[in-house]
């Protein structure tokens, strides 16, 4: 422990800290793990053995922030309120090897009972998931983490596009309105299958998807059919709701109210079939 693990440890959290750009420290309890070790590698080499986990950490921490960015980290530093990084053994968790969490402000490494020293590096591959489990426990609102990069990746690359192809369409300039926060909150409050972290992913399908049903009815060219969608959507606004039920249609629809373009889609449908759509005036 003294030649592999504590003659290392302040270097690695040095990185750490550098990283997430507030002092971290790491700690282990190895009178509390070593009895976990059976036989080979974590009996032999325990001072080793933590420091392969805490690189492990380091290594996935890095991929985590290339990522997900100032999102990540302020999050991060958020739910990891005491500001240590732990290695444990916790034999309650619902992971077959190794796993992490956040638990009492502490981030957490995890081998299971029975699996020390096994897949170290796969420990933290879920670090995502960990952190965004800590902000919903602790009551955060809007996008999550990961719903937020997907956001950066697509909707906010190919917006300006987008909203260029209707405007040739329609004949007009419009206004694309994803409503994030109102869907991704209607989705969490709603369903346990949708991945959140392509919640961008499918709202730019969405608005794909309508587009090519317009472009298919020729409307670029039809000045008919661009001065009826005008008339009904005098607000020059598309938006996309996610809903509990719908007007028309099984998987999604497209109806005009208030002076409003709705493409709106059944919760328990999302992201199906986002390429056909009824079309009411």
């Amino acid at each position: 422990m003294r030649d592999n693990w504590e003659a290392n440890r302040d270097a690695i959290a040095t990185k750490v800290s550098g990283l997430l750009g507030e002092q971290y420290t790491l700690e282990v309890d190895m009178n509390a793990v070593y009895p976990y070790a059976d036989s080979g590698y974590a009996k032999d080499r325990p001072g080793q053995m933590t420091k392969d986990y805490f690189d492990g950490f380091l290594y996935r921490l890095e991929e985590y922030l290339k990522k997900y960015g100032d999102d990540g980290k302020n999050t991060f530093n958020q739910v990891v309120t005491t500001k240590k990084i732990t290695f444990e053994v916790d034999p309650t968790k619902d992971f077959y090897y190794c796993g992490c969490d956040v638990k009492e402000g502490r981030f957490r490494i995890l081998a299971k009972e029975g699996y020390l020293a096994t897949n170290i590096n796969d420990a933290c591959a879920e670090i995502l998931k960990a952190i965004e489990q800590a902000e919903a426990a602790a009551g955060g609102s809007g996008l999550s983490v990961g719903a937020k990069g997907n956001v950066k990746e697509t909707v906010d690359k190919e917006w300006p596009g987008l909203e260029k192809q209707f405007e040739t369409l329609i004949g007009t300039k419009i206004v694309l309105d994803a409503n994030l926060e109102a869907n991704y909150a209607k989705m969490k409050a709603g369903s346990t299958s949708f991945n959140d972290a392509y919640l961008g992913t499918v709202t730019v399908d969405y608005f794909k998807g309508f587009a090519a049903n317009l472009e298919s009815l020729k409307f670029a060219g039809d000045e008919m059919m661009q001065e009826g969608f005008q008339d009904a959507c005098e607000k020059k606004t598309i938006r996309l709701e996610v809903v509990d039920q719908l007007q028309h249609g099984y998987y999604n629809d497209v109806i005009f109210e208030d002076g409003v373009c709705r493409i709106q889609v059944r919760l328990d449908f999302l992201s199906l079939s986002s390429f056909f759509f009824f079309f009411f005036f």
